[in-house]
């Protein structure tokens, strides 16, 4: 009489559970993380119009553009009265383009005058107040 008794390792549903919330909980930061910051529109047709341009270089694969468009949201009506608030995006012809003419990377924000011209700069932006300094430095 021999028996045989097969050990099978049951995991806990708990433990089920909580990796699957935990799962869904990154796919969902990952996802959020990913959704438009705001409404910058892309069209670069307006430098050299006669309005000033502020104009952020985006890659979609950093976070820094991201966060700076952010930023730029936190601008008042007024702050937005006197400049056109645009975004180049690295992924698309025009906006590899204007990174190569102004050598701008993710998370940068170039002040074009109204010709076109370069007014001023700012490397990644931390806070608003340094985007408020670059418009008020230069408008």
């Amino acid at each position: 009489m021999s028996s045989t008794k097969e050990h099978t390792r049951r995991i806990h549903p708990a433990v089920k559970f909580s990796f699957m919330g935990l799962l869904l909980t990154m796919v969902l930061v990952v996802g959020w993380q990913n959704l438009p910051r705001g409404v910058v529109s892309t069209d670069l047709d307006v430098i050299g119009q006669g309005m000033p341009v502020l104009v952020l270089t985006r890659d979609v694969n950093f976070v820094g553009g991201g966060e700076v468009m952010e930023l730029m949201g936190r601008l008042s009506a007024e702050e937005r009265e006197y400049v056109e608030l645009r975004v180049a995006h690295l992924g698309q012809p025009r906006g590899q383009a204007f990174s190569r003419q102004f050598d701008t990377r993710d998370a940068d924000l170039v002040l074009l005058d109204g010709d076109g011209e370069l007014l001023g700069r700012v490397d990644h932006p931390e806070t608003v107040d340094h985007i408020r300094h670059l418009l008020q430095q230069h408008l």
